[in-house]
Protein backbone atom coordinates (compact mmCIF):
# COMPACT_ATOMS: atom_id res chain seq x y z
CA UNK A 1 0.00 0.00 0.00
CA UNK A 2 1.65 3.41 -1.07
CA UNK A 3 1.15 6.52 1.68
CA UNK A 4 0.81 9.03 -1.09
CA UNK A 5 -0.04 12.21 0.25
CA UNK A 6 0.22 10.54 4.05
CA UNK A 7 3.42 11.92 4.77
CA UNK A 8 3.22 13.52 8.50
CA UNK A 9 3.64 10.97 11.27
CA UNK A 10 0.60 11.70 13.74
CA UNK A 11 0.33 10.29 17.21
CA UNK A 12 -3.30 10.04 19.37
CA UNK A 13 -3.52 10.10 22.77
CA UNK A 14 -5.86 8.58 24.68
CA UNK A 15 -7.40 9.52 27.65
CA UNK A 16 -5.96 7.66 30.72
CA UNK A 17 -6.88 7.71 34.53
CA UNK A 18 -6.67 10.52 36.37
CA UNK A 19 -4.09 11.48 38.92
CA UNK A 20 -4.08 14.15 41.32
CA UNK A 21 -1.87 17.14 41.74
CA UNK A 22 0.06 18.92 44.73
CA UNK A 23 -3.41 20.88 45.62
CA UNK A 24 -5.15 17.26 45.21
CA UNK A 25 -7.02 18.70 42.22
CA UNK A 26 -7.77 15.85 39.55
CA UNK A 27 -5.69 16.08 36.42
CA UNK A 28 -6.39 14.50 33.43
CA UNK A 29 -3.64 11.96 31.99
CA UNK A 30 -2.99 10.75 28.21
CA UNK A 31 -0.94 7.96 27.15
CA UNK A 32 -0.56 7.08 23.08
CA UNK A 33 -3.24 5.55 21.68
CA UNK A 34 -0.77 5.00 18.53
CA UNK A 35 0.88 6.63 15.36
CA UNK A 36 -0.60 7.00 12.02
CA UNK A 37 0.61 8.34 8.61
CA UNK A 38 -1.57 11.36 7.78
CA UNK A 39 -1.88 14.81 5.37
CA UNK A 40 -2.31 17.62 6.24
CA UNK A 41 -4.91 19.23 4.47
CA UNK A 42 -5.29 23.05 5.33
CA UNK A 43 -4.43 25.87 7.94
CA UNK A 44 -6.10 28.40 9.59
CA UNK A 45 -4.71 30.95 12.18
CA UNK A 46 -7.02 32.47 14.42
CA UNK A 47 -6.12 35.28 16.73
CA UNK A 48 -8.55 36.69 19.89
CA UNK A 49 -8.62 39.41 22.63
CA UNK A 50 -9.46 37.22 25.65
CA UNK A 51 -9.03 38.91 29.31
CA UNK A 52 -6.33 41.76 27.68
CA UNK A 53 -4.08 39.02 25.98
CA UNK A 54 -4.03 38.16 22.38
CA UNK A 55 -4.69 34.44 22.27
CA UNK A 56 -3.89 32.79 19.25
CA UNK A 57 -4.73 29.42 18.07
CA UNK A 58 -4.17 26.99 14.87
CA UNK A 59 -6.86 24.57 13.14
CA UNK A 60 -5.68 22.12 11.23
CA UNK A 61 -7.33 19.26 9.37
CA UNK A 62 -5.49 15.75 9.00
CA UNK A 63 -6.32 13.11 6.79
CA UNK A 64 -5.43 9.07 7.79
CA UNK A 65 -6.26 5.97 6.84
CA UNK A 66 -9.41 4.29 7.93
CA UNK A 67 -8.81 0.90 9.72
CA UNK A 68 -11.20 -0.51 12.77
CA UNK A 69 -8.43 1.42 15.17
CA UNK A 70 -8.79 5.21 13.73
CA UNK A 71 -11.77 4.75 13.48
CA UNK A 72 -12.13 4.95 17.30
CA UNK A 73 -10.49 7.73 16.95
CA UNK A 74 -12.65 10.93 19.43
CA UNK A 75 -12.85 15.01 20.53
CA UNK A 76 -12.15 13.13 23.92
CA UNK A 77 -8.44 12.23 22.09
CA UNK A 78 -5.38 14.30 21.62
CA UNK A 79 -3.14 14.28 18.57
CA UNK A 80 0.60 15.26 18.33
CA UNK A 81 2.37 16.51 15.20
CA UNK A 82 5.74 18.06 14.80
CA UNK A 83 6.26 18.08 18.70
CA UNK A 84 2.60 20.28 18.82
CA UNK A 85 0.01 19.13 20.72
CA UNK A 86 -3.52 19.47 19.14
CA UNK A 87 -7.16 19.11 20.92
CA UNK A 88 -9.39 17.42 18.62
CA UNK A 89 -12.74 18.88 17.94
CA UNK A 90 -14.25 17.09 15.05
CA UNK A 91 -14.07 13.78 13.32
CA UNK A 92 -15.19 12.18 10.17
CA UNK A 93 -15.40 9.46 8.29
CA UNK A 94 -14.55 9.99 4.46
CA UNK A 95 -15.55 8.25 1.46
CA UNK A 96 -17.16 5.35 3.15
CA UNK A 97 -14.40 4.05 5.11
CA UNK A 98 -11.50 5.34 2.94
CA UNK A 99 -10.09 7.59 5.50
CA UNK A 100 -10.93 9.78 8.82
CA UNK A 101 -10.08 13.20 8.82
CA UNK A 102 -9.46 14.98 11.98
CA UNK A 103 -10.13 18.88 12.80
CA UNK A 104 -7.97 20.16 15.34
CA UNK A 105 -7.03 22.81 16.76
CA UNK A 106 -3.87 24.16 18.99
CA UNK A 107 -3.67 27.08 21.21
CA UNK A 108 -0.78 29.82 22.07
CA UNK A 109 -0.49 33.08 23.73
CA UNK A 110 2.79 33.87 22.57
CA UNK A 111 1.60 34.27 18.84
CA UNK A 112 1.36 31.83 15.57
CA UNK A 113 3.81 29.23 15.82
CA UNK A 114 3.31 26.60 12.44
Amino acid sequence: MSLGKKNKRITIMRAGPATTNGLNEKVKTFVEFGKFWSERLQQRPIESWKAGQTAAQVERVFRVRYTNRTATISPSDRLICDGREFEIIGVTEVERREDIQIVAIAYTEEGLKT
